[in-house]
């Protein structure tokens, strides 16, 4: 897996140092976050090949974002790249007059018109690579939509831009890098797993005996979201066997023997959240459903006698005021049918409580 994901990032290295580069307009810096963000994905081991991109991406924005420059030290020892003194200040590219523009905004409204008029993303692939909510991404890009436009080079995006960094991906130190970060991760697990042990037993008694009391504003954690953007058509596997795409009349699926189902969207008349559930092989029914609402859903959760299952998300390109989810639950195969205790909640990014399937949206 780990070799998958370095000869995997040759087909996207391009884009993300072109991203690095008009978000720090010097060469070196850029090529040094990009390897920074390779680096950080690769040490988690679990990410989704067909999602690899967007979380290389997130780590590189958000890391433009925590971080201010300064020289280069261990990292850059680690990461193979020369060590140098910090940075200049942002240089506009000669052949491209609009970054002069990008040097002058704040980092967050310069990660906001890179993200939307140089790489062409919608403000809710924007929002969740930033960690924001569309709202403020919206507010974001009003402003730095105001400079841009008041530069002479202006015209509507997606723009050219800057070329990307010459050379591939320096994959052995990438490689190098998130096996180091992988080691030092499992160090500080362990230390704070078994010095914060004894502290933890009566947060967590008390945690148990407070969960009775929930109801429309109920709050859960979603601060690592399972919402990915995808292109009508666009497939995505959902388990073994079974794939799951989007067009902008429905859902459509692909499982073992019935190469082509649709459900279309006014199948449900308008209800908030729906689930359903479709044989699968291997004696599993793939629950999915479809919410329909004023507020985006950033997470959906599925509560069973089996247990609490999270399913992945899913969301056209464009916001077009429906999501698709879908979950992999391993219940036994009943022809289909869905299980009678099955409670499918869904959260916006604030946690909160925005549809289940016994209440409207």
């Amino acid at each position: 897996m780990d070799d998958d994901f370095t000869a995997r990032a040759e087909a996207y290295w391009p884009r993300l140092t072109r991203t690095a580069l008009l978000l720090t307009g010097n060469t070196a810096d850029a090529d040094r976050r990009a390897r920074t963000a390779l680096a950080e994905v690769y040490a988690r081991r679990r990410i989704p090949g067909d999602d690899a991109e967007f979380y290389v991406r997130r780590a590189l924005v958000r890391d433009f974002l925590r971080r201010r420059p300064r020289p280069l030290v261990r990292s850059a020892r680690v990461l193979g790249a020369q060590a140098t003194p910090a940075p200049p200040p942002y240089a506009p590219d000669p052949l491209d007059p609009l970054t002069e523009v990008l040097a002058a905004l704040p980092p967050r409204r310069r990660a906001v018109a890179v993200l939307q008029h140089w790489d062409g993303l919608g403000h809710r692939e924007v929002a969740a690579l930033l960690g924001s909510s569309p709202g403020a991404v919206k507010a974001l890009r009003r402003r730095a939509g105001k400079a841009l436009r008041a530069h002479p080079a202006y015209r509507e995006g997606p723009y050219a831009g800057s070329p990307a960094l010459p050379g591939p991906v320096p994959r052995r130190a990438v490689e190098e890098a998130g096996r180091t970060r992988r080691r030092q991760r499992r160090r500080t697990t362990a230390v704070l797993t078994s010095a914060g042990a004894l502290l933890l037993v009566p947060l967590v008694m008390g945690a148990v005996r407070g969960t009775d009391s929930g109801g429309g504003g109920e709050r859960i954690s979603v601060q690592d979201t399972a919402v990915r953007v995808v292109t009508p058509g666009e497939r995505v596997t959902a388990m073994p066997g079974v794939e799951l795409w989007l067009t902008k009349d429905g859902t459509h699926w692909s499982a073992p023997g019935q190469p082509n189902l649709f459900h279309r969207l006014d199948e449900d008349g308008g209800s908030g959240l729906t689930v359903r559930a479709e044989t699968a092989s291997g004696g599993r029914l793939l629950l999915s459903g479809v919410h329909r609402g004023t507020r985006e859903v950033s997470r959906v959760e599925l509560r069973t006698s089996e247990g609490t299952f999270t399913a992945r998300v899913l969301t056209l390109a464009g916001s077009p005021g429906w999501s698709a989810w879908y979950a992999d639950t391993r219940f036994p195969d009943d022809g289909g049918k869905l299980p009678n205790d099955v409670d499918v909640k869904a959260y916006d990014s604030a946690g909160k409580l925005v549809a289940r399937t016994d209440t409207p949206s």
